[in-house]
């Protein structure tokens, strides 16, 4: 073996050497620099001829070029007009009550249709009321059949309470008295 491969090849201690000296833990980076530098550039290394039992430990070859020291890199800035915003998630609980507005805010909203859609249809007999229409007021113990009869006492009194109850909302035949009704006219 000549000189320049005997150099080359490391030398491990005998068991007393070993057990005399502390044990230092090594981070080898010869990965990465081989890894760096071109294949052209690396000096070649043989094989041991009489490899032994323990695999020596790995040896840094240094590259053909020195590397120069890495510059700091700036910070990165972020821009003032544009936030990070993180996206919106709700838990189970936030679902139920976003679900539970929903509700409430359509059940509003369809009271507040209906009640004007029933407050419209009071209004036909006030536009009407030139065309044979009347307003009057229920006394205490009258019935909706005394209401008809003096509304217009000379047609059938079946068919003048038909009209009573479609022009007024009644729900049903009985009346209470200071209750305003639309009645026709004779």
């Amino acid at each position: 073996m000549n000189a320049t491969r005997a150099a080359a090849l490391p030398t491990y201690p005998t068991e007393d050497q070993a057990r005399s000296r502390p044990r230092l833990h090594v981070v080898y980076r010869a990965e990465a620099s081989l890894a760096a530098a071109p294949p052209a550039a690396l000096p070649a290394v043989a094989p041991p001829v009489d490899a032994p039992e323990k695999a020596p430990p790995p040896v840094a070859v240094p590259s053909a070029a020195p590397r120069p020291a890495a510059a700091p890199r700036p910070a990165r800035r972020t821009p003032a007009a544009q936030p990070t915003v993180s996206p919106l998630r709700l838990t189970r609980r936030g679902r139920v009550v976003v679900a539970g507005l929903a509700v409430l805010l359509v059940s509003v909203l369809s009271l507040l249709v209906a009640g004007a859609a029933q407050a419209t249809s009071h209004a036909a007999p006030l536009s009407a009321a030139g065309h044979g229409l009347g307003q009057v007021v229920v006394r205490p113990g009258q019935s909706l059949w005394s209401v008809a009869e003096s509304a217009d006492p000379n047609a059938d009194t079946r068919l003048v309470i038909q009209q009573i109850l479609q022009l007024n909302p009644l729900h049903g035949d009985t009346v209470f008295a200071g209750e305003r009704l639309w009645v026709p006219r004779g």
